[in-house]
């Protein structure tokens, strides 16, 4: 089942599957809880349905296994804990491209969160993107471009799936949810429809509200509370650090007379209160340094994650 902002994208691939004109690589780009592992699904299992062309007609054998999760030609990769996409298993989908179909048919491989593949695996998948199989069909899905080589970029048809417009995200949500959801966490979630729902489901705005005011309390001179603060990032994890720095970046709008727009409208007084307090250039290098920390703690495992936000969190008390 696909979703309602979904479908733009969804005809076009059906034009396209109608023409036989269908790229051997297709690469969708989309955020986290956007739902395009949905979307991706949905073509693979058009492309390996045994009946229908633009759809799956959901009743063929090939339908049934892929339903079941035991289709032989169909092929899912995904990172694992959270770690690369190594050359081993990329040597092995590549191994996959090449096999004969079980079913007579088409095959599939479907590659999540390909802007994670090392560099070794890139290369290797791109040797086999630059002279297709006949029959196979790669689905390569990523969060954004930057990570991704330029070659395997070029190889691919690429599609860039947009989030609602944050009215039609929240009403979605709160359709799904039977409540009211605050503004602000559609904007803090980039508009992602099943992002915000999981926000909330989870309890992360309870969280993230007791982070944000802990951080702002301890932004008002004489800074105490640094190690709450931090144990507090430490136990949400990365996604802690990316709040703050949305957080900052706010303050930084404000100090500079920006008004509208700002992620944290229901949280107005806290941004007020740490930009009234925070020197502006300080404010800006202690972003740059939070997403700096933030990507080396995404790339890097076995780093005591507490001692390096402690440091972070007390360049704060260098106030000019």
């Amino acid at each position: 089942m696909l979703y309602p902002w979904q479908e733009g994208i969804w005809k076009n691939w059906q034009q396209l599957l109608d023409q036989g004109r269908l790229h051997h690589a297709i690469l969708l780009v989309a955020p986290t809880g956007s739902g395009r592992e949905a979307l991706g699904k949905q073509l693979a299992k058009t492309v390996l349905c045994q009946n229908g062309i633009t759809e799956p007609c959901g009743m063929c054998h090939s339908c049934r296994l892929f339903d079941a999760g035991t289709h032989p030609d169909y092929h899912h990769l995904a990172p694992v804990d959270g770690k690369q996409i190594g050359v081993d298993t990329i040597r092995q989908c590549n191994r996959w491209a090449v096999e004969t179909s079980q079913l007579s048919g088409e095959r599939v491989i479907l590659i999540e969160q390909a802007d994670v593949m090392g560099e070794a695996a890139a290369n290797a998948l791109l040797k086999t993107l630059e002279e297709p199989p006949s029959g196979c069909q790669f689905i390569l899905m990523a969060t954004s471009l930057d990570n991704l080589l330029p070659t395997i970029n070029s190889r691919c048809n690429k599609w860039r799936l947009a989030m609602p417009a944050e009215a039609d995200t929240r009403r979605w949500v709160e359709s799904a949810l039977m409540q009211s959801i605050p503004l602000e966490t559609v904007r803090l979630n980039g508009r992602a429809p099943l992002a915000t729902l999981q926000f909330i489901e989870q309890g992360q705005d309870i969280r993230y509200r007791k982070l944000l005011e802990a951080f702002a309390g301890f932004l008002n001179p004489p800074f105490l509370g640094v190690f709450d603060v931090a144990g507090m990032c430490v136990e949400e994890g990365h996604q802690s650090l990316k709040w703050l720095s949305y957080f900052l970046v706010d303050c930084l709008k404000w100090q500079q007379g920006v008004t509208d727009h700002l992620i944290h409208c229901e949280s107005l007084p806290l941004v007020q209160q740490a930009a009234a307090t925070t020197d502006p250039i300080l404010l800006q290098s202690q972003v740059r340094k939070v997403n700096a920390l933030l990507r080396q703690l995404e790339q890097q495992t076995g780093l005591n994650q507490e001692l390096l936000i402690v440091d972070w969190l007390t360049g704060f008390m260098n106030q000019p």
